[in-house]
């Protein structure tokens, strides 16, 4: 049996996932939606994404409750911001469907609300911040190293796309949050974000650097340095396809789970869960 899913905010992530998901056999999409006053509400999908007619109305989602009990999906991935997403995800647990979170950008306490929902509602929740199977795999092996390294100096690079809003990016963040745990760095305190004025490097930082511009999809890399040496690794995302193959993989798990709150890392195998950190905190 396929695995229904709706998808809400078809933007340039979410046009990629749909196209990937109308052609692969264990998911079927049920419902796409998109926000109010959208041009593309109303309108078939398959003109959207450049298809034949696809027979699936993109639908406003202020009417979310109707449209859930009308397709009756199992799982709902949101591609929209932090606000909106509140109240798209309210709606889909209280509906009994399972929630997977591609935006970001969240405060601590929008976290909190969206876990709240899974806990209340008894739904599980995926907070994706990066659907990339190398990215989570990067995440882990950095850890690992950092445990390795100390004493290193720890530096990140994230580059996107001209048309990303948010810097640096959710998945620098993480990746510095980890590592930052790994190393004894208050991960609150102790990052930095690019660098500038007349003060020299404390050792009990993390720097993250953000660059923006043309169309990259994503690269990110972190650097560790010692009077010695340099070690550095690097993940780049060559187009979004990728995104669509993590994705699918944590459907499944989500699917064939009991409900919970449950991170990427452990969808693909990478860590149990007590060892993951899975907050993203702008």
């Amino acid at each position: 049996m396929a695995i229904r899913v709706a998808l809400i905010g078809p933007g340039r992530m979410g046009q990629v996932v749909a196209r990937n998901f109308l052609k692969h056999p264990l998911v079927k999409l049920v419902l796409v939606a998109s926000r109010p006053g959208s041009e593309k509400v109303g309108r078939d999908l398959g003109e959207i994404l450049e298809l034949p007619p696809t027979g699936l109305i993109i639908k406003s989602s202020d009417h979310l409750a109707e449209a859930f009990n009308a397709t009756r999906p199992d799982l709902v991935i949101d591609f929209t911001t932090p606000e909106a997403s509140l109240r798209n995800l309210k709606i889909a647990a209280k509906s009994g469907i399972h929630l997977i979170v591609g935006t970001t950008g969240y405060t601590r306490f929008q976290l909190e609300a969206l876990r709240s929902y899974a806990e209340m509602y008894r739904v599980s929740l995926v907070m994706a911040t990066n659907l990339s199977i190398g990215i989570n795999v990067l995440m882990h092996a950095a850890r690992k190293m950092a445990a390795i390294l100390g004493g290193f100096d720890v530096e990140i690079i994230e580059e996107h796309h001209r048309y990303k809003k948010d810097a640096p990016s959710g998945t620098a963040l993480r990746l510095a949050q980890a590592v930052a745990r790994e190393i004894e760095i208050n991960p609150d305190k102790g990052l930095v974000f690019g660098r500038h004025g007349n003060k020299k490097r404390d050792q009990k930082e993390i720097a993250i650097h953000a660059v923006r511009g043309g169309g990259t999809v994503g690269v990110h890399k972190i650097i560790f340095i010692s009077d010695n040496e340099r070690l550095e690794i690097t993940h780049e995302s060559l187009n979004r396809n990728a995104f669509t193959d993590c994705l699918i993989r944590i459907l499944e798990y989500v699917y064939l789970h009991p409900p919970g709150i449950y991170t990427v890392e452990e969808a693909l195998g990478l860590e149990p869960p007590e060892k993951v950190v899975e907050e993203e905190v702008s």
